[in-house]
């Protein structure tokens, strides 16, 4: 990937749904053609053979690499050298060498990886997910130019409204959407073929719009029975400049004498006229118009580039860098107890978040976020999030531990809602001395783990001392605990137990784990009394390591790769215990023996750029050949592809195996394959194993030492998908219906539904039992309501969990960030107009009604709307209707029968207006010419129904 600096200084929405993709088709890697494009990513090589061509997220990489480096240029980091362009131009840029340059060796690259793997999947997903995989206008296809071009300033105002909310993830999804739409012009319109050598100067931009494209009447494409189609266009088109695109499939249906967007995929080009027109590979059995491919990349990496530069002018550059997540570190997160027995912590959270802010402001290491959720029982909440690290001492410097003096409490609705609000790849600090009341949410907290990638770590006090102050401490089990321990185990946090003097000093594995290169070596909780020995590797990449050993360990030796004894700095309090080394660190294998006498916990962490991310993946054949990304919670006993993303790897240093272990189960060790991607390598795993399991790779250094490096996280498969889908955005007030989908894959046949949003809002929150068969999905529809006096430009959070009517271990879990939005001034939108263009046939007033079905009639309606019509539907009437683009304009046809003499159409736009268009058949054959010689305006009226209506 080169660097390309570019000058880009001259120059009402609607939400896609997030429709998902066919379960069964998908798990079966067999999906019904639709719409192609610049193939989606880099597996589409793997499976077409097409080695020499751009993908969707060769182009994504590139753009977003090369506004990065763009924006940090123009803000050279205070503390370092500035960057120079010179340094990269004609360069390969990577995430890891713009950040190693900007930052140092005191960020990784984790959070930027993840961000850039995010958009790229959401850009994919456009060629996999029904609700946009067929739609002509998501990717400019059967000249739906003008429409795909409003979409693309629909979804841009939509990007736009998730920044100003600070809802980056959303933000993320968008934009590898629109990159998508806007990269898919260049490769399925005759732009390029018209002889144009830079980009389209109106698409995507506000206040203009794409104009001089062919109308219905006007022949494009001519036969071409070739692979290769050269000259197929008609030279008409291209001398009038006329814009046009390929039909693909028979949705749409295409008319004689259209281009076809052509591969073996597309029915429509066996139909006149013959052939194709895309330029998505440089393969001619993909594309008809290969010879073009690279032109048509450069147009589009040039397109995106210049969408995010004009972008940039639209935010902050700190709020861009969050979109593509650069920064220090995600967040600084606190769950805090506030009952009147936490004084103690509350004050400890006070000087560790000075003490690490003190620091962030010496090295300008800030993370995005500061996050504090308050509990006790029975409140918790509400949510503080700043970035303004001066407003977070100020949230802290006003709690106040008050009230309480029994347990239980309500800790886990607290977490949960900090889960929800904290950035993905974080890490909770969690302060109580209670158990939790609210126990039953244990499920939905671990599938937000998994799914956001969190680590949560519990500093729990108990103190003697406040059997006072918790009278009822006696009558508490021992176990109570447990929970924490198990949370803490599968996020790859850790569970401390301190007491009230020990507290302070305890806490300072905050500001040990708050550093962003923190990885896991090794994690180990256990119940165990007697010797044991426990192995970890230190590599050349570690520049220090850290022991965490806490509980009943009554002695442990230390012993390096050769065998002699290392003390390290150790800090002792109670039952905690801190063993840290500094750099250097002699590499191999070390041990750590122990004499333990009751519960324990282990947990050993070293600092390196050198980590790693993992995705699990179901290739997709057909005519988007990809590598389609599960979720966070993929579906056990699928055969699917393991990526594995290399973080800081230097290019003398190689990755060889992955190790998935499962919780009850034997290990399996794969063997890593290059991705030609950079930095990602892939394993076909036979079956993803169920329940929980861990994750680990092993490779050698550039000096032929091994190195290990674990996930923190444990991942957890379901036997069960379920989603949501919203297509128009939250509004105050107004009852907002969302759809849910549950799909089943295992023995399970019933399903209990629970649904819940972060903000209390109104929701019916009961869906009766879902019953459904395996590879079957059932949907159902449920409503929120947020309250008139609500704020806008917020997010709100609704979760649903699916768990098993018979087996409640068993469940699926999804969440769907809402925004609230503003009402519009103006309830009112601009509807569909329609104008007669002609009538043919008719329907005497004499004519018996025996006689009714000989006699048919049509008519041709023009619809002028600013946004592009929707659907077309008959209200009253009967007979067929169709609809489409005709240049500028769209084009509705109409026919009947003398039997159905009128008709009633209902025209909804892609904002959400409807109007009607009222039809009638002529009563005699001596008013057609006059009906086909001018246009006659035939809306009867101009009320419109309003259904959903988007801000403008």
């Amino acid at each position: 990937m080169s660097f390309i600096l570019l000058d880009c200084s001259s120059s009402g929405s609607m939400a896609i749904s997030y429709t998902m993709l066919l379960p069964l088709l998908l798990l079966m890697a067999a999906v019904t053609p639709g719409s192609h494009s610049f193939f989606p990513n880099f597996w589409s090589k793997f499976l077409s053979f097409t080695w020499g061509s751009y993908t969707h997220q060769d182009l994504t990489e590139e753009a977003i690499l090369n506004i990065t480096l763009q924006i940090l240029l123009d803000n050279p980091h205070s503390l370092r050298p500035a960057l120079k362009a010179q340094d990269f131009q004609g360069k390969t840029l990577t995430a890891d060498a713009i950040l190693a340059a900007y930052f140092g060796e005191e960020v990784s690259p984790r959070q930027f990886r993840a961000s850039l793997r995010q958009i790229v999947s959401a850009n994919a997903n456009m060629d996999f997910l029904n609700g946009t995989r067929d739609d002509p206008l998501c990717h400019f296809d059967s000249e739906r130019l003008k429409q795909g071009n409003r979409l693309l300033l629909r979804m841009r105002d939509q990007l736009l409204v998730s920044v100003k909310a600070k809802e980056y993830e959303g933000a993320r999804d968008r934009l590898g959407q629109i990159l998508h739409s806007l990269q898919d012009f260049y490769s399925h319109t005759n732009w390029v073929e018209m002889g144009n050598t830079d980009i389209h100067p109106d698409l995507a931009t506000p206040g203009r719009d794409i104009h001089s494209i062919a109308g219905l009447s006007d022949q494009t494409c001519t036969d071409c029975t070739e692979l290769s189609c050269k000259n197929n266009i008609v030279p008409a088109i291209e001398k009038r400049q006329l814009l046009t695109s390929g039909y693909y499939g028979d949705l749409p249906k295409k008319p004689q004498g259209k281009c076809s967007h052509g591969g073996p995929f597309d029915d429509s080009r066996l139909f006149s006229a013959r052939g194709g027109i895309n330029k998505d590979t440089a393969v001619s059995l993909f594309s008809p118009h290969h010879f073009l491919h690279q032109i048509a990349a450069e147009l589009a990496l040039k397109a995106s580039i210049k969408f995010l530069n004009e972008l940039r002018n639209e935010v902050t550059d700190r709020d861009m860098l969050r979109i593509l997540g650069v920064s220090a570190s995600p967040a600084l997160s606190f769950v805090m107890d506030t009952t009147g027995s936490m004084g103690e912590e509350i004050t400890t959270a006070r000087l560790q978040s000075r003490h690490i802010i003190q620091h962030q402001r010496q090295t300008l290491l800030y993370p995005d976020f500061y996050i504090l959720v308050p509990f006790n029982d029975p409140n918790y909440g509400p949510v503080y999030k700043t970035s303004d690290p001066d407003e977070f001492l100020h949230y802290l410097d006003n709690l106040q531990a008050l009230g309480g003096g029994d347990e239980p409490e309500m800790c886990l609705s607290a977490l949960q809602l900090a889960l929800i609000h904290t950035p993905p790849n974080s890490e909770i600090f969690v302060f109580t001395d209670a158990s939790s009341k609210d126990a039953h949410l244990r499920s939905s907290v671990e599938a937000l783990i998994q799914e956001r990638k969190i680590k949560v770590s519990f500093l729990v006090t108990e103190d003697p001392s406040r059997a006072r102050v918790r009278s009822r401490r006696e009558l508490l089990t021992p176990d109570r605990f447990d929970l924490y321990a198990n949370l803490s185990e599968i996020s790859g946090g850790q569970i401390i137990f301190t007491n009230n003097q020990d507290i302070p000093a305890v806490s300072e594995v905050i500001s040990e784990s708050v550093h962003f290169d923190v990885v896991t070596l090794f994690h180990k909780q256990s119940m165990e009394r007697g010797n044991s020995v426990h192995e970890f590797q230190v590599d050349d990449f570690m520049r220090s390591i850290c022991l965490f050993i806490n509980g009943d360990v009554s002695t442990f030796n230390i012993l390096d790769p050769a065998g002699q004894i290392q003390n390290g700095n150790r800090q002792s309090n109670g039952k905690f215990t801190r063993v840290s080394f500094k750099h250097p660190l002699p590499k191999g294998r070390w041990r750590i023996q122990m004499k333990t006498t009751g519960p324990h916990t282990l947990h050993i962490q070293g600092r390196s750029l050198v980590d790693f991310l993992y995705y699990f993946g179901v290739p997709v054949n057909g005519s988007h050949p990809g590598l389609y990304k599960l979720s966070n919670q993929p579906v056990s006993g699928v055969s699917a592809i393991l990526v594995v993303d290399a973080i800081g790897l230097p290019d003398s240093a190689h990755l060889d195996h992955v190790t998935i272990t499962p919780a009850k189960g034997v290990p399996l060790k794969l063997e890593l394959e290059p991705a030609n991607q950079t930095g990602l390598l892939v394993a076909q795993v036979g079956q993803v194993p169920f329940g929980d399991f861990s994750i680990g790779v092993s490779g050698q250094d550039g000096k032929g030492s091994a190195f290990l490096r674990e996930a923190p996280q444990h991942g957890k498969s379901a036997e069960c998908v379920v989603e949501i889908t919203n297509e128009y955005p939250l509004m105050p007030g107004e009852m907002h219906w969302l759809s849910l989908s549950i799909t089943s894959y295992g023995t399970s046949h019933c399903y209990i539904i629970t649904l819940s949003n972060d903000r209390g809002y109104n929701m019916n929150t009961t869906i009766p039992r879902i019953f459904t068969d395996v590879n079957e999905t059932h949907e159902a529809k449920f409503w929120i309501q947020a309250p008139d006096e609500a704020e806008t430009d917020t997010t709100v959070a609704v979760t649903a969990q699916a768990e098993a009517c018979e087996d409640k271990p068993q469940s699926c879990f999804t969440l769907i960030p809402l925004i609230l939005v503003a009402r519009p001034e103006v309830y009112s939108l601009h509807s569909p107009v329609c104008s007669l263009v002609s009538y043919s046939g008719s329907c005497p007033l004499s004519l018996p009604p025996r006689l009714c079905q000989q006699h048919q009639w049509h008519s041709v309606v023009h619809i002028s709307d600013s946004d592009g019509v929707k659907s077309a539907q008959i209200l009253s009437g009967f007979g067929s209707i169709s609809y489409g683009p005709d240049g500028t304009l769209e084009r509705v046809e109409y026919s009947s029968n003398c039997c159905f003499p009128r008709a009633e159409i209902l025209l909804m736009n892609y904002r959400g207006a409807t109007s009607s268009c009222h039809l009638s058949a002529p009563s005699n054959t001596s008013n057609l010419g006059q009906c086909t010689n001018w246009i006659l305006l035939v809306i009867m009226y101009c009320s419109f129904l309003v259904n959903y209506l988007l801000y403008i």
